[in-house]
């Protein structure tokens, strides 16, 4: 099963989502600690890939929560391996 969403629904996303200015060079700085941190690898998150295959939902929001669900800790264990980066 494949999520699919429309133009409209990734616009409506885009606009909900908070935006932040970053002073230069910030995320270049936080894309390497993340790097070196390797919080985000499938270890700690999840294979994405395999995810998206068994996530049973059609919805950005009903993935959501069943990724929640599914790894209740992921994003705080990621935030704090990258933070002791």
């Amino acid at each position: 099963m494949k999520i699919k969403l429309s133009n409209a629904e990734i616009q409506e996303y885009v606009i909900k989502s908070p935006s932040y200015e970053f002073p230069k060079y910030t995320t270049q700085i936080m894309n390497l600690a993340n790097q070196n941190s390797q919080a985000t690898r499938p270890k700690f998150v999840g294979q994405m890939t395999d995810l998206i295959q068994e996530f049973p939902g059609h919805t950005f929001e009903e993935w959501v929560i069943w990724y929640q669900e599914k790894y209740p800790n992921a994003i705080d264990e990621a935030t704090d391996k990258l933070e002791q980066c």
